[in-house]
C-alpha cells in the first residue's frame, strides 16, 4: 500500500476513518468442540476398539466363550496452513495523519484469524452431512443414517430417516435418540444431551421450545418436558445451512487441533523501507465418534 492507494489517510480535515471499528462476538467454536493438543506433530491419529459383548449362557461344566476386542479404522487429523499479511510503504507510514496504517491494520490481521478460528472450528458441523468429511468410517458422514457397529455389525443413526425443520417433536426424537445409544459392542452408554446448536432462522422457536414452561404453540396446559431437561440453545453464526440443527450431547467427539497458533511478525525492508506485517497459523478440526451428535439439515 502506497500513498496512491491510501491517498486519503494523507489528507487533513476527516473527522473520522472508519476502519475495524464494529464489536465482535466473543468465541463461539470453543462450546462445540474438543480443544484436545496437537503437540509438535504433523498429524495426530485416534481408532475405536470395539469391547466385549453382553455374558453368554454357559452350560454346566461347559467353557466359557471366548470374545476378541476388534480394532476399527483409523482417523488422521491433519493440518491446513492458513496466513494473510500486508505491505506499506514508508511513505505511507510517516505521512498517514490518523494512524490507520501499522497498529490499527495489525489488529485488523487479528480479526481475520479469530474469523478463521470460527470457520475451522464449524466446519465439522457445515460437513457434517458430507460423506467426503469423514471419520472412523469411510464414506460415512458425522450426521448419518448408515453407521455400522465394529462388533455387532448393526446400522445405526444418528440422523432422521426423513431430514426434518427444527420442532418440538422433532426435538424430541433427537432426545429419544440419546437414550438409545449403544456402544461399538451394542451395550447401552450414557450420553446426555446438553445443547441445541442451530443457525439464526431457528432462533425464536428453538427458544421457545426450551424455555416454554407448558408445551408452546398452543392452548393446552401440558408440561413442557423438554424445559426441565437441562438443555440450552446455541446460536451459531458461523453455520452455513440456514435450517440445519444439531442436539449435541455432553460427550462428542468433534475436535479442533491448533497446531500452531496464530503468530504475528513484522519486518521492514531495507532497501525499499516498506514495512512487511503477516500473521499465520496452523490448525484443523474433524471427527472421530459419531456419538454425541444428532443432526438434520432441515426439511
Amino acid at each position: 500500500m502506497t500513498r496512491g492507494t491510501l491517498s486519503n489517510l494523507i489528507v487533513p480535515g476527516f473527522r473520522k476513518v472508519v476502519f475495524e471499528t464494529y464489536k465482535e462476538r466473543p468465541i463461539e467454536g470453543d462450546k462445540l468442540v474438543n480443544t484436545p493438543s496437537a503437540g509438535k506433530r504433523a498429524y495426530v491419529e485416534d481408532f475405536p476398539v470395539a469391547g466385549f459383548g453382553t455374558l453368554q449362557s454357559k452350560a454346566e461344566g461347559g467353557a466359557v466363550a471366548y470374545q476378541d476386542a476388534i480394532q476399527g479404522a483409523i482417523k488422521r487429523y491433519t493440518w491446513t496452513s492458513y496466513g494473510l499479511g500486508f505491505r506499506i510503504t514508508e511513505e505511507i507510514y510517516d505521512d498517514d495523519l490518523y494512524g490507520i496504517t501499522g497498529g490499527k491494520m495489525s489488529k485488523a490481521l487479528g480479526r481475520s484469524a479469530r474469523n478463521n478460528k470460527e470457520i475451522v472450528m464449524a466446519a465439522p458441523y457445515n460437513n457434517s452431512f458430507n460423506t467426503a468429511f469423514t471419520g472412523f468410517e469411510a464414506s460415512v458422514s458425522l450426521c448419518s443414517v448408515s453407521h455400522l457397529q465394529l462388533r455387532t455389525g448393526d446400522t445405526v443413526t444418528n440422523r432422521p430417516a426423513s431430514d426434518a425443520d427444527f420442532s418440538l417433536l422433532a426435538l424430541q426424537a433427537a432426545v429419544e435418540h440419546f437414550h438409545g445409544l449403544e456402544d461399538e459392542s451394542g451395550i447401552p452408554l450414557v450420553m446426555i444431551p446438553k445443547m441445541v446448536a442451530h443457525s439464526v432462522g431457528d432462533y425464536w422457536l428453538v427458544n421457545q421450545v426450551l424455555k416454554s414452561a407448558n408445551l408452546p404453540g398452543g392452548n393446552v396446559n401440558d408440561m413442557n418436558q423438554l424445559s426441565h431437561e437441562g438443555i440450552k440453545p446455541h446460536l451459531g453464526h458461523y453455520f452455513t445451512d440456514a435450517d440445519a440443527w444439531w442436539l449435541i450431547g455432553d460427550q462428542h467427539d468433534v475436535n479442533y487441533f491448533e497446531r500452531k497458533p496464530f503468530t504475528f511478525k513484522n519486518t521492514d525492508d531495507f532497501d525499499t523501507g516498506d514495512a512487511k506485517f503477516k500473521g499465520t497459523r496452523r490448525n484443523g478440526s474433524g471427527f472421530g465418534d459419531w456419538r454425541g451428535i444428532y443432526g438434520t439439515q432441515g426439511a
